[in-house]
């Protein structure tokens, strides 16, 4: 008896696995019948609402995979228009699904521009987060940190181009985190060294950052500077900004140039010698052999120029008026003697006579 009841139940058993796989079958073949409602683009990807994708130019791009609104569901191919999308470099992420009332969903997350770059032949580009390159769009005005000098144009970078790409993206996230900078950053410039050179909204200064390294301290340096030390002196007041020192900020004041020397010709200032209005004559005593330049020396009222020609110093100032010293007079021996007749007949002083004390009446 318990025989006949397990065989009943594997049939029952049987006969339903049967009846849902018909039923899978006839509602495939029921919704592959069916056509495409239509198609919903939605674009994500960020916070301010910046638009760098057009929705017509993704429906294009399904259109031309030949889907439309009543094509078979049966012939829409969902990975291929996956493949499709993901091929545009403004597109970071895509979902794609039919729903239940026919129509084709297309999530697509954007990529969002942090900075803009200008190569060195003229060409720009931007670059999101990850330092991806992006083509330019004029869908969306977006104020983005700006760098100029960039070496190459090539889409596969060399080593160095790919380290100094990702030193724009890291000084570009740091700026972007500080409301003042944005603002006030209007340019940097990358030098042939790849060092960073900025230039500001306000003020006719130049800024040398030099490399990314300890960034943040660098502009904390730059803003106490402009706090305590610019707006007192004015806006106008200096020239160039040097922050490329550990732990200081060197400042230069307009119509003043830095003393510049070549490695290892340092020349050595002779503080004894000194002209009119307290300039220091430097020694022509170098430490190394110099090369055939020419240096100049700036200080507050005249300029000293150093001329080497044919690695011999030489030292062009004002005309310095010759004085000549008279030798000193040699004493003789018999100076150092005393001489008594001068002793004999030298007048002595009249001393003054004190007044006597009047004797007291008291006695």
């Amino acid at each position: 008896m318990s025989n006949w009841k397990n065989i009943l139940v594997k049939v029952l058993w049987s006969m339903a696995a049967i009846a849902m796989v018909v039923l899978f079958v006839f509602a495939w073949r029921a919704k592959v019948s069916k056509k495409c409602t239509g198609i919903d683009i939605l674009l994500t990807g960020n916070a301010g609402g910046f638009i760098f994708m057009d929705e017509k130019e993704i429906l294009k791009l399904i259109n031309e995979q030949g889907i439309k609104v009543g094509t078979p569901i049966a012939n829409i191919n969902l990975y291929k228009i996956e493949e499709t999308l993901m091929a545009t470099k403004w597109v970071e992420k895509t979902t794609i699904y039919i729903d239940n009332q026919q129509q084709l969903k297309v999530n697509i997350e954007q990529r969002v521009p942090i900075a803009r770059v200008f190569t060195a032949s003229g060409n720009s580009f931007y670059i999101d987060k990850v330092a991806q390159r992006l083509p330019l769009r004029q869908l969306s005005v977006l104020r983005l940190p700006v760098f100029t000098g960039f070496p190459s144009d090539l889409d596969k970078l060399s080593k160095p181009d790919s380290t100094l790409l990702q030193n724009i993206l890291k000084f570009s996230t740091v700026i972007q985190q500080d409301s003042f900078f944005i603002a006030q950053v209007a340019q940097i410039n990358i030098a042939p060294n790849g060092d960073f050179e900025m230039i500001p909204t306000i003020g006719s200064h130049m800024v040398l950052i030099g490399s990314v390294e300890q960034l943040e301290d660098k502009l904390n340096r730059l803003f106490t500077f402009y706090k305590k030390v610019l707006v007192p002196a004015g806006i106008n007041a200096y020239e160039v900004l040097d922050l490329r020192f550990d732990h200081q900020l060197v400042a230069l004041k307009k119509g003043l140039q830095p003393i510049q020397y070549d490695a290892g010709s340092l020349p050595i200032i002779n503080l004894d010698a000194v002209i009119n209005d307290s300039i220091p004559i430097m020694d022509t005593t170098l430490v190394k052999k110099l090369d055939s330049t020419t240096k100049k020396v700036d200080s507050t009222s005249k300029k000293v120029e150093v001329k080497v020609p044919n690695q011999k110093a030489k030292i062009e100032a004002a005309p310095k008026k010759i004085v000549k010293a008279n030798p000193p007079k040699q004493k003789s021996i018999e100076s150092n003697k005393t001489n008594n007749k001068s002793l004999n007949n030298t007048k002595v002083a009249p001393r003054a006579l004190l007044p006597k004390k009047p004797a007291s009446n008291n006695n």
